[in-house]
């Protein structure tokens, strides 16, 4: 896969925002960025519960992890590869985290599944989950609340960030979409306690569809990069969950000290990606970059091409390019439609485009055309 940077995409993507993706605490709305802020983890809500975890592993003074395992009635698994509905709950070996010889333990409390959705729900319903790290203290186990929620999730530990210990991270994916938001946790006398949140109000973070996020370790002796990945769908040329229309989109976050902010973005080229290029320059009124993007002689239909012949064109004929529009990518071969093709409704018209490109890697625009297809046809 060919990865590039492009600032213009940026440019196009601030402006128009990011489009409403389904978080725990609801919908986002049209033009908010889709980190909202994250439900407040207000442990008191669970002091009962984490009571009865304590009182469980607190009786254990010893370091087994069979034993801890028996007085919390589980065995010790992979959680995640468990479901997030799973009836069962588990205790996952977190490894030696804290650096005292025994290795800390995440512990998944199930609680009454809850089958409909955050908005539908009355506020006293239980969430699905409860999670809590187990760890040892020298003389019994500790137990402290890390986060409850209802949807699936993963837990990674993470090399060293701010020294002295390893540090876990805790990612859940929200919505249908499946976005991964992130949090890091690290072990504060033989608790957890949030490091970074990657949906807090001031965070950078931002989390793609059908996305997943990684740690690499970087340079000797640095703070491990953030890796984030998915389908980008910013806003213009609007593409369908259900087939595989759009580009890919990889965000590279450095450690900053305090949290981890945007170092690199890059997306995937292909035919989609261009025509999302040629459009968002359009709509900037940037002609220069989206001429770029086209095989001049082939799509102006001239031996003697120009920037100023293309700019006629597309005030003469296109001119919906360059206003607040936005296209939707169709599914491909749908009503006989080319596998690159896009729609736009105006007003009583609806308007399909058939684009065209050339066979090399570059994914020029080498023609376009625009069909109206009456209303009943569409």
């Amino acid at each position: 896969m060919v990865i590039i940077d492009d600032p213009l995409f940026l440019t196009a993507y601030q402006e128009q925002g990011v489009p409403a993706q389904q978080t725990p605490s609801g919908p986002a709305k049209s033009g908010e960025q889709s980190h909202a802020p994250a439900p407040s983890d207000d442990t008191s809500v669970w002091e009962g519960d984490l009571a009865l975890v304590q009182s469980k592993v607190g009786a254990v003074h010893i370091a087994d992890s069979r034993v801890l395992a028996e007085a919390l009635g589980t065995n010790i698994g992979e959680m995640n590869d468990a479901p997030a509905d799973s009836p069962s709950s588990s205790l996952e070996d977190m490894g030696d985290l804290d650096g005292d010889g025994v290795p800390e333990f995440a512990f998944r409390q199930m609680r009454s599944a809850r089958k409909s959705a955050p908005n539908e729900t009355s506020p006293d319903e239980l969430p699905t989950w409860e999670l809590f790290l187990i760890s040892w203290d020298g003389a019994k186990w500790r137990a402290s609340f890390i986060k409850h929620g209802y949807e699936s999730f993963d837990l990674m530990v993470v090399s060293s960030l701010v020294g002295g210990s390893k540090e876990f991270a805790l990612v859940i994916y929200a919505g249908a979409s499946e976005v991964p938001y992130p949090a890091i946790f690290q072990i504060k006398d033989h608790a957890a306690a949030l490091l970074w949140e990657g949906r807090a109000e001031e965070s950078e973070y931002q989390g793609y569809a059908n996305g997943k996020i990684e740690f690499r370790d970087s340079q000797a002796g640095s703070a491990p990069q953030m890796i984030v990945s998915g389908r980008a769908d910013p806003g213009l040329l609007h593409f369908p969950n259900d087939t595989n229309r759009g580009f890919d989109v990889q965000s590279i976050y450095a450690w900053a000290g305090s949290g981890y902010v945007p170092l690199k973005t890059e997306y995937s080229a292909n035919e989609d990606y261009t025509l999302y290029q040629f459009i968002s320059a359009l709509h900037l009124h940037d002609f220069r970059s989206a001429y770029a993007l086209i095989d001049a002689p082939k799509f102006l239909k001239t031996d003697a091409p120009s920037l100023e012949i293309f700019r006629k064109l597309i005030e003469g004929s296109w001119p919906e390019f360059l206003d607040d529009q936005i296209f939707e990518a169709s599914n491909p071969g749908s009503s006989g439609i080319n596998g690159f093709a896009f729609d736009l409704t105006e007003g009583d018209k609806h308007y399909v485009y058939m684009p065209s490109f050339g066979n090399d890697s570059k994914h020029l625009l080498s023609g376009l055309e625009r069909h109206e297809v009456p209303g009943a046809d569409r």
